[in-house]
């Protein structure tokens, strides 16, 4: 078969691809470029996913893209094209509304042919579409990238040929490039498909003179903003005055003198170049909103870090982007590339940067390293592809929270307003990620709580201020077994929850935790703790305690029916040990050993009655309420107590009030705890030490004391002196008899009489031990 020729024309439909997230955008580029010539399928798209959808299928030759669209930008689809199997385009356009400064440095590293900023007339695009299919008629010429030249490009609009001859020579030694037009009609259309830097427009044109043109340009919003000098051979001041009212930035009069007129070009370029650099800084400035507004919409901080990175390498045209998280178990580095990844031999590396850190926390200000091999601050790494780098700083509310870097393989690459523009960035990025971290831990205090309320096996309910349930555990919804308990309601009256109720409200109304048990209809019993919530509502944490319950009086059951049994054996012993030594005589050991059987006994009987009292106390039998006069009680237990006193040469003082003194409660039981209390200052108080009852009204209260001057109890007892079987040991006390009861038992009648009971003592010094109880109210 025979090799082609390089005559030969591409016999395949060219492939051409316009995307635009806009449909009418799209299909009407598309529907013009399909116009130009046979042999071309033209395919509009409306995403990046749509092209590389289409790209499975078969080769695209030239690829017309939008910069900014959802999901996958321009610059993306374009570098995903370039490795994808089917090859890349022949030939990319990349359109754009915003022209910020490292655009078209990104897409110089990614060889895009052409970058066009919007509004893009039609027709410039299909000139520029009918150039590539020209230089694409064989397939053996190779089709050059066109750059987008640094020069300046200036329009020459005159309609007499030597003119144009002579200008052209001017401009073209000048080092400018220059385009013609020879009427004002023309002068329109160039100045829309090639964007000329400067226009010298001269005023009698043929079709459309250069007032005409000038005025219809000055109109137009995408060629407005090109400058223009006015060239005639009539320097009519009313002209003049009439040109510069239209909007014409210069007036020169035929003949010019060359230096003159160079000169004001000069001029009016380098006007231009500043207002370019304006109008740059104001879509930089409009790309900050964007990039605020796609913040404000995530709160992952992966996804946070991605579009940072995304937007500023290719807004400031980075090699690649970095942002390392100080995070308190260890930095996260985040990185981001646009252009192909360097190869393992030149990975991106950095040196330590405490140093730096410390430095940008002092001056809280980013910098720029415009040489790595050179700068001082930063420590060479052989090589590495990074030559000028820029760090900006992500300060929170309260400290530093990270670092936002980009580097870029030339030297003294990155400017000042670069460092601003990053800056600006940095700190929507910096409230962006510190929400979003915020947000995490927020999420993962509610991932616990709601683990811990989902496994927790005590019941535990929330309500509002209100008294509607806000929130059941699943142990809390189990216990409703006959009754629906519904969010946003409260619990029903009547249906055997008023005690859960009342609770509820106490603990709502007093505004501090409250305990209690609770029993539910199904006879189960729960120690429940309330706690209210500052700004309104109650927790409550319910515990069944049912078993213990249980337990608890079948304990005492067995003591009380114990303590009863034991009575008659013990009563017999004492009765036979007393009758022993009166039938006869008994030797020394005999009676010793009679003595010892009897106090044995009573101590018996003794321990026998405190079980019996602690048992009846703890399964809460009712008392017998009475008025008891206090002034009385204390006499008759001091005249009860004397003999004992006298006979270890101890006192008792009473110290009576003046008033009577009545409270409500059962008096045999009062009485046992205050001889409970005198019965132990005397048991632990040496001869000719003496015992002190006292009462005093307190409000609706009375405060009953019993203090000693006896041996005392140490600290480290103190809390535990109350607890059943407790006895303190020290060398003082040891000897002493005792079961550990009588203050439990005092405890315990206090409490059932709705009192409380304290102690103070002081080793050596003796003790102090008080209760109080309320008053009955005579009114």
């Amino acid at each position: 078969m025979d090799k082609p020729t390089p005559e030969c024309i591409h016999k395949a439909p060219v492939c051409i691809m316009v995307v635009d997230d806009h449909p009418n955008t799209a299909t009407t580029l598309a529907r013009a470029l399909s116009q130009l010539r046979e042999g071309i399928d033209v395919i509009p798209a409306t995403s990046g996913k749509q092209v590389l959808e289409f790209a499975d299928q078969g080769a695209i030759d030239i690829l017309i893209t939008d910069m900014m669209m959802p999901g996958m930008n321009g610059l993306e689809l374009i570098e995903r094209l370039q490795v994808h199997p089917a090859g890349r385009p022949i030939h990319t356009i990349l359109m754009t509304a915003y022209e910020v400064p490292g655009l078209r440095e990104t897409a110089r590293r990614l060889k895009v042919h052409e970058t066009i900023i919007k509004p893009v007339p039609t027709e410039r695009i299909c000139k520029i579409v009918n150039q590539v299919l020209d230089n694409m008629e064989c397939v053996n010429v190779p089709i050059q990238r066109t750059e987008n030249s640094q020069r300046f490009k200036i329009m020459i609009a005159d309609d007499i040929p030597d003119n144009v001859t002579l200008l052209s020579r001017y401009i073209k030694n000048e080092g400018y490039d220059y385009i013609t037009a020879s009427n004002g009609v023309e002068v329109l259309k160039k100045a829309r498909l090639e964007m000329p830097d400067l226009i010298l427009l001269d005023v009698n044109m043929p079709e459309k003179d250069g007032f005409t043109a000038l005025k219809e340009l000055r109109a137009d919003p995408e060629i407005r903003h090109i400058p223009v000098i006015i060239l005639t051979a009539r320097p009519n001041p009313g002209d003049m005055q009439w040109g510069l009212n239209l909007g014409a930035d210069d007036y020169v009069t035929k003949p010019f003198d060359k230096r003159e007129l160079l000169a004001r070009i000069r001029t009016k370029l380098r006007v231009k170049e500043a207002e370019d650099v304006t109008r740059r800084r104001n879509r930089e400035l409009s790309v900050l909103p964007e990039i605020g507004k796609e913040l404000s919409a995530r709160l992952d901080i992966n996804e946070l870090t991605d579009i940072v990175l995304h937007r500023t390498v290719e807004t400031l045209g980075a090699m690649t982007g970095h942002i390392i998280i100080l995070d308190p178990k260890g930095p996260v580095h985040k990185k981001y590339h646009i252009s192909a990844p360097a190869s393992p031999s030149q990975e991106i590396r950095f040196p330590p940067l405490n140093d730096l850190m410390e430095q940008i926390k002092d001056t809280r200000q980013g910098l720029i390293i415009d040489n790595t091999h050179t700068d001082p601050r930063w420590q060479v790494i052989p090589e590495n592809p990074a030559l000028s780098i820029t760090i900006v700083p992500m300060f929170g509310r309260l400290d530093l929270i990270g670092l936002l870097i980009l580097t870029h393989e030339k030297t003294g690459y990155f400017e000042l307003e670069h460092l601003l523009f990053l800056q600006a960035i940095a700190s929507q990025a910096s409230i962006a990620v510190e929400n979003a971290q915020l947000y995490e831990r927020m999420a993962q205090e509610q991932g616990r709580l709601a683990a811990v309320l989902q496994g927790a096996a005590d019941a535990i309910l929330l309500f509002d201020a209100d008294g509607c349930l806000l929130l059941l555990n699943p142990a809390a919804e189990r216990l409703f077994t006959d009754y629906e308990a519904n969010l946003g309601l409260p619990l029903a009256r009547g249906c055997g929850y008023d005690a859960l109720i009342d609770t509820l409200e106490d603990a709502s109304t007093i505004g501090a935790p409250e305990t209690g048990e609770i029993q539910w209809p199904d006879k189960r019993v729960f120690s429940a703790l309330f706690t209210p919530i500052k700004g309104g509502g109650c927790v409550v944490l319910m515990h069944d305690v049912s078993h213990f319950k249980t337990l608890e009086r079948v304990k005492n059951e067995f003591i009380s029916t114990a303590s009863h049994d034991l009575k008659n054996p013990i009563t017999t012993i004492l009765g036979f040990s007393e009758l022993i030594s009166k039938i006869g005589p008994l030797n020394e050991n005999q009676l010793d050993f009679a003595n010892r059987i009897h106090s044995s006994a009573e101590h018996m009987k003794e321990l026998v009655q405190n079980l019996l009292d602690l048992a009846k106390a703890d399964m809460g039998l009712e008392l017998r309420k009475e008025t008891v006069n206090i002034n009385s009680l204390f006499a008759e237990i001091s005249d009860e107590f004397q003999p004992q006193a006298k006979v270890n040469g101890q006192m008792i003082r009473l110290q009576e009030s003046g008033d009577q003194i009545k409270v409500a409660g059962d008096a045999l039981q009062l009485r046992q705890a205050v001889r409970n209390l005198v019965g132990n200052a005397l048991k632990y108080s040496p001869p000719d030490s003496s015992v002190i009852l006292s009462v005093k009204v307190e409000e609706s209260n009375v405060t009953i004391s019993v203090k000693d001057t006896g041996y005392g109890i140490p600290a480290d007892d103190l809390p535990f002196i109350f607890d059943r079987f407790y006895r303190v040991r020290n060398e003082d006390v040891q000897n002493i008899e005792g079961n550990g009861l009588g203050l439990a038992i005092v405890k315990s009648i206090v409490e059932q009489h709705g009192g409380q009971v304290s102690v103070e003592s002081r080793p050596g010094k003796g003790s102090c031990f008080t209760f109080t109880l309320p008053l009955v109210d005579e009114k």
